[in-house]
């Protein structure tokens, strides 16, 4: 849009970064001979299983050792609703540790479809003022993403200024898929995927 407070070029850095950050992301969820996930037994909740995928060196990554967790759970909602629910800022508190008694703004938003619920934004969090979120929400009838990467403010400048598309992303986030049995339907699969990196590997444990 005309008044974005975004230009043409910071708008195209950041959709370039965003779709890097959406396929690092569905890599690291996969599971293949190289990225093979294993059962953790420290959750106490029985109708979720936890799995972690450890690496080292990935292109695009931080460096250091990075450890990836991840489950899926049923939910009796519609996608859709849980698709909203977890793209509105509002409700960003309730279920990230970093927004948790602060205020999440959205800087800036661009449309990357026709559904205007598909858009890349940028939001800063009141209480950490040297790092924004880079975020991306997609959804259609087959199913729906918000997959989001925190980025330091000066590397942000960089990408607004059409420099820097190649920075660490260490993404998180969330697949929403309709539950199908049969022909019915039956609520929503929601995989939840976090990750952290590890640069002294002493402290793993």
């Amino acid at each position: 849009p005309s008044d974005s407070p975004i230009s043409p070029e910071g708008r195209r850095s950041l959709a370039i970064t965003a779709k890097r950050m959406v396929i690092s992301f569905c890599s690291d969820a996969c599971n293949s001979t190289y990225h093979n996930w294993s059962s953790s037994n420290k959750t106490r909740d029985k109708i979720m299983e936890v799995k972690t995928n450890k690496r080292r060196g990935d292109p695009g990554k931080p460096p250091g050792l990075h450890r990836t967790a991840g489950c899926t759970i049923e939910l009796i909602s519609s996608h859709n609703r849980v698709f909203d629910y977890l793209r509105d800022i509002q409700n960003r508190p309730q279920w990230e540790s970093i927004s948790i008694n602060s205020i999440v703004h959205e800087l800036a938003t661009f449309s990357t479809g026709p559904d205007p619920r598909n858009c890349i934004s940028v939001l800063a969090i009141s209480r950490h003022n040297d790092l924004l979120l880079l975020q991306e929400c997609s959804t259609d009838e087959t199913g729906s993403f918000v997959i989001f990467a925190p980025i330091e403010k000066a590397a942000f400048q960089s990408l607004l200024c059409g420099v820097d598309h190649d920075i660490p992303l260490m993404p998180f986030g969330f697949c929403i898929l309709p539950n199908v049995s049969g022909s019915i339907l039956e609520g929503t699969l929601l995989t939840i995927v976090s990750q952290i990196t590890v640069k002294n590997i002493s402290k793993m444990k």
